[in-house]
């Protein structure tokens, strides 16, 4: 990685931590939570599911985050830690601190994921797009700069 892309980044992260505030709880993501957040949200929110293993995750959280910053867009970005039992260490994580609002997940892993969409595997990162309509779309990895481009055209 160029020393020049490190400080571009570096920059965007402490324009991010200083135009939204991290999170300051490790809320509980269950079963019910999901079709809560579909019914009851009405702004535009990415939500990445992450994993502690996921090499990917951090930097898929990063770019979002950096993003959505440069786009000045009002879309959230949530994280949902699956396998995370550490919340204080999910709290000071660089990365989790990018995001408006931070989850895990309480309870057996399998059920939430049949309740996010049965179609999903378990792999991460997962990045769901919610509308603030009651509408979701889901994308394995990153999503593409097209798509991305749509996420965030919701502006303050």
């Amino acid at each position: 990685m160029s020393r020049i892309f490190k400080y571009v980044i570096s920059f965007l992260m402490l324009l991010c931590s200083q135009v939204f505030a991290a999170p300051t709880t490790v809320e509980t993501f269950d079963k019910s939570t999901w079709p809560v957040l579909l019914s009851q949200h009405r702004q535009s929110a990415m939500i990445v599911f992450s994993s502690v293993s996921c090499t990917h995750c951090p930097g898929a959280i990063e770019r979002l985050a950096a993003r959505r910053a440069v786009s000045q867009s009002a879309t959230r970005l949530y994280v949902v830690l699956m396998d995370s039992e550490d919340d204080v260490a999910a709290l000071s994580s660089s990365h989790h601190r990018l995001a408006d609002r931070l989850f895990a997940f309480r309870g057996r892993v399998q059920p939430i994921q049949y309740a996010v969409n049965p179609d999903w595997r378990g792999m991460t990162p997962y990045i769901a797009y919610v509308d603030g309509k009651g509408g979701a779309r889901f994308v394995l990895g990153e999503p593409d700069e097209k798509t991305l481009a749509i996420w965030l055209k919701s502006k303050k």
